[in-house]
């Protein structure tokens, strides 16, 4: 780190870059600046890069380019710094604080490697960082960010526990609900851990009351009698779908069985023509001049029976004929009955989806009067803050009236 009282030209040069609005010639000097550094001085050059850009204004700019373009390595800089004192570490990290608060999307990428590094000054260092970016004006509201802080409750290290615990804490404070449930549920996993479930309290006691922790588990159980229900109304329209399968290979099977049916009949019906024609052969082969009655005995049976046959045929049939159509209406029944069963399906999982909704709109105006309700307590505190104020220039005013008037 450079001398208060010496000027250094390097830091001069950006600050005329950024002054004069050449901010890609700022990162490019400062790139180069922090390239030359040695592993003593890396992080005092750093630092008075920093320290010079929070001045200028158009500075957040230029620290959001270097983060971007990996030229400040935040994992290599949480590395550096774990091999400073903690005094010097946290003072380095308030430089950051400021760029945490409006600019956290640059630091959460790095949140799974950080806070599982075998290091635990850089687990404590990034934690730290999320309390700044907490205190920000972004909500922080990853849910599998929050799962993995819950798991440093459990460091080995207690610094690390202390940090994990005032990180959650911070979050708590615009988001109780989610945080709630995350903890609750990790205290749930190891029941017989006492300090994890102390933690947990603490962590709850901070951030809402027990009326609101009870209003929260409630809410929890809902959410969960919803997803039940939703996974009802899943399961029902798979259901309804295999039905729907089953109904079209069925139909498919009986047009199958329809159409063998009508072969059959064809093959039928082309028998007894064909036997008819046979008959009509024999009729002419015999001579017109002579009656029937006159016919042999053994002819006249071979007709008869023939004739029998026909008959017996035709009424074969006829009666198949009336099968099959008999089969074809049972069958239209059938479907018309699986279409009822279908729409009253279709009826119920509309009338759950219903409640559902419901349901979901009652949750919501929850969350508003909640959220109203937090918006109402700034406002009441400003304004109390607001009012102490004009009553302490009130009475500096006439402390000074009555120091004229003396």
């Amino acid at each position: 780190m450079s001398d208060k009282g010496q000027i250094n030209p390097e830091m001069e040069k950006i600050k005329d870059f950024v002054n004069d609005k050449r901010l890609d010639d700022a990162v490019e000097i400062i790139a180069l600046y922090l390239g030359d550094a040695n592993d003593n001085d890396y992080l005092n050059r750093l630092e008075d890069v920093i320290e010079t850009l929070l001045k200028l204004h158009g500075g957040h700019t230029v620290i959001k380019s270097l983060i971007e373009k990996l030229i400040i390595d935040l994992p290599s800089l949480l590395e550096n710094l774990s091999k400073r004192d903690s005094v010097l570490r946290y003072s380095f990290l308030l430089l950051l604080k400021s760029i945490c608060e409006n600019e956290c999307d640059l630091f959460l990428p790095f949140s799974d490697e950080l806070l599982n590094s075998e290091d635990p000054n850089v687990r404590e260092a990034y934690l730290q960082l999320i309390i700044f970016m907490a205190s920000g004006e972004q909500l922080v509201d990853d849910e599998s960010l929050i799962k993995t802080i819950s798991l440093k409750l459990n460091d080995p290290k207690e610094f690390v526990v202390e940090k994990a615990v005032q990180a959650l804490k911070t979050i708590g404070k615009n988001n109780p609900s989610l945080i709630t449930r995350i903890i609750t549920n990790k205290a749930k996993e190891d029941p017989e851990n006492e300090r994890l479930t102390n933690t947990v309290d603490s962590i709850l006691k901070a951030i809402v009351s027990v009326e609101k922790i009870d209003k929260i588990v409630e809410e929890e159980k809902e959410e969960v009698v919803l997803e039940k229900q939703e996974e009802e109304i899943k399961d029902k329209e798979i259901e309804l779908k295999k039905k729907e399968i089953e109904i079209k290979k069925k139909k498919l099977e009986l047009e199958e069985k329809e159409k063998q049916l009508e072969e059959k009949l064809i093959q039928e019906k082309e028998k007894t023509l064909k036997e008819r024609e046979e008959l009509i052969e024999q009729e002419i082969k015999i001579p017109k001049e002579i009656p029937v009655d006159d016919l042999p005995k053994k002819i006249k049976k071979i007709i008869k029976k023939e004739e029998e046959e026909i008959l017996d045929k035709e009424l074969e049939l006829k009666k198949k004929d009336l099968e099959i159509k008999k089969k074809k209406l049972d069958l239209e029944l059938k479907e018309k009955e699986l279409e009822e069963i279908e729409i009253q399906e279709k009826e119920k999982t509309l009338k759950i989806k219903e409640e559902l909704l419901a349901k979901e709109s009652e949750l919501s105006q929850v969350e508003i009067e909640l959220t109203q309700k937090k918006i109402e307590e700034k406002e009441q505190k400003l304004r109390e803050e607001e009012l102490k104020r004009a009553e302490n220039e009130l009475k500096n005013l006439e402390k000074k009236v009555d120091e004229e008037r003396k």
